[in-house]
C-alpha cells in the first residue's frame, strides 16, 4: 500500500486534531489509487494538488502515515499482523483486499479520531476530549464538571431541568440561589433517571450501565421502566443518600452501597485506588490517554495501591513500574504494553 513520503511522516501536535470522515476516505482512496504508481504518473501531480488544496488534506495524509507506521511497529504475534499476512498471502491479494484494506483502513483511522475525540459525542451540547475535564454553568447557575471523555446534553424547559448524559462522567452541584425554582433537576442517561434533591452528586455512563455516587443531600434514582417525571410512582426506584452509591441498568436499581472516600479525586487529577487489579487501574488511566493501554495476561492481577496522577500519563506509568514487577513497553507511540518484568 502507498506510504506518504517521510517529509509528511513527522506529526505535530496540530496533526492530533481530528479530520472529518469525509477527508479521511478521500485520503484511503488516495493511498489505494497511488499503490505501486510510478514517480511521474500524472495521478501524483493530483494527488499533490489535493494535498494543497486544505490543511486538512495534509493532516489526514500525515495521520494515515502514523497508523502505518504503529502497524509496522506492532510484535509479529499481533493478531491485526496475522490478519494481514493471511490476507496478504492469498491469490489475487490486489483485487481481493481492496474491500479489506479500505475497511482496516477507515477502521483503524476512525479509531485514531476517536481515542482523541469521541464520536458518539461529537454532536453534543457540551463534550470533553481524552485528558480534557471542563466546567460547565448552567442557565440556572448550576455547575457540572465533565471528565474524561464526556458529553452532555441540557434541556431546560417549563416543566423541568433535564442534562442527558450520552457518554462519561460528570459531577453535578445544583444550585440553591432561587427560591421560587420549582422545576426538578434531572439527570438521564440510557439507563434511567436521577432526580436531585438539593445535592451534589456524580454519574458515571458505560457499557456496563450508570453510576450514581451522592456527596451531598440525596438523589432519586429511576431503572429506565419507570417514567421520569417524579410525580409518577414507579417500583423500580431508589433514594440514595450523601455518601452512599448505586449501579443502575436500564431494567433494575442496584443495592445501595457505601461511596468511595475519593469518589471526586478525579476532579483533581488523580486517581485513588486501594488495592485494585492492574488491569481496572490501567483501564481507568486509559481513559485519560489518546493511544492504547494494554495489560498483559501475567499481569493483570497484580494489585496496585496509591495515588496516581490522571494529568500526566508518563509518570502514572513511571509509578506503575517503579511500584510493581512490571515493565512498560511502547510499540511506537501509539501502542503501550504493561508487562510483567522478567525474572532475574
Amino acid at each position: 500500500m502507498a506510504r506518504p513520503n517521510d517529509a509528511m511522516s513527522a506529526c505535530s501536535r496540530d496533526d492530533e486534531k481530528p479530520v472529518s470522515r469525509r477527508v479521511l476516505d478521500d485520503a484511503i482512496a488516495w493511498q489505494l489509487q497511488l499503490d505501486g504508481m510510478a514517480a511521474g504518473h500524472p495521478e501524483r501531480t493530483a494527488h499533490k494538488a489535493w494535498l494543497a488544496a486544505h490543511p486538512d488534506h495534509a493532516r489526514a495524509w500525515r495521520q494515515l502515515a502514523q497508523i502505518d507506521a504503529e502497524l509496522g511497529a506492532l510484535p509479529r504475534q499481533a493478531p491485526i499482523r496475522h490478519v494481514l499476512a493471511r490476507s496478504r498471502r492469498r491469490a489475487g491479494w490486489k483485487e481481493a483486499a481492496g474491500t479489506f484494506v479500505l475497511a482496516l483502513a477507515v477502521g483503524l483511522g476512525t479509531l485514531l479520531i476517536d481515542r482523541h475525540q469521541p464520536i458518539g459525542g461529537l454532536l453534543a451540547d457540551y463534550r470533553t476530549g481524552t485528558g480534557e475535564r471542563r466546567t460547565v454553568t448552567l442557565p440556572d447557575n448550576t455547575v457540572i464538571v465533565l471528565n474524561s471523555r464526556s458529553a452532555v446534553d441540557v434541556d431546560f424547559g417549563a416543566d423541568r431541568r433535564a442534562v442527558r448524559l450520552r457518554e462519561g462522567e460528570i459531577h453535578i452541584e445544583t444550585a440553591h440561589g432561587d427560591p421560587a425554582e420549582r422545576r426538578p433537576f434531572i439527570v438521564l442517561t440510557a439507563d434511567g433517571s436521577l432526580r436531585a434533591l438539593g445535592t451534589r452528586f456524580i454519574v458515571r455512563r458505560d457499557d456496563g450501565g450508570t453510576l450514581l455516587t451522592v456527596t451531598e443531600s440525596a438523589v432519586l434514582a429511576r431503572s429506565a421502566v419507570c417514567p421520569a417525571e417524579p410525580e409518577a410512582a414507579c417500583a423500580a426506584e431508589q433514594r440514595v443518600d450523601a455518601g452512599q452509591r448505586l449501579h443502575l441498568t436500564a431494567d433494575a436499581v442496584g443495592a445501595v452501597l457505601p461511596a468511595r472516600a475519593d469518589a471526586e479525586a478525579w476532579k483533581e487529577g488523580m486517581l485513588v485506588v486501594d488495592g485494585e487489579p492492574l488491569a481496572a487501574v490501567a483501564a481507568e488511566l486509559a481513559r485519560y490517554r489518546p493511544g492504547l493501554l494494554w495489560v498483559a495476561p501475567d499481569a493483570a492481577d497484580l494489585r496496585v495501591t496509591g495515588t496516581l496522577p490522571l494529568d500526566d500519563g508518563e509518570r502514572a506509568l513511571a509509578v506503575l513500574a517503579a511500584s510493581l514487577p512490571v515493565r512498560v513497553v511502547r510499540y511506537g507511540g501509539w501502542l503501550v504494553s504493561i508487562e510483567a518484568a522478567p525474572a532475574r
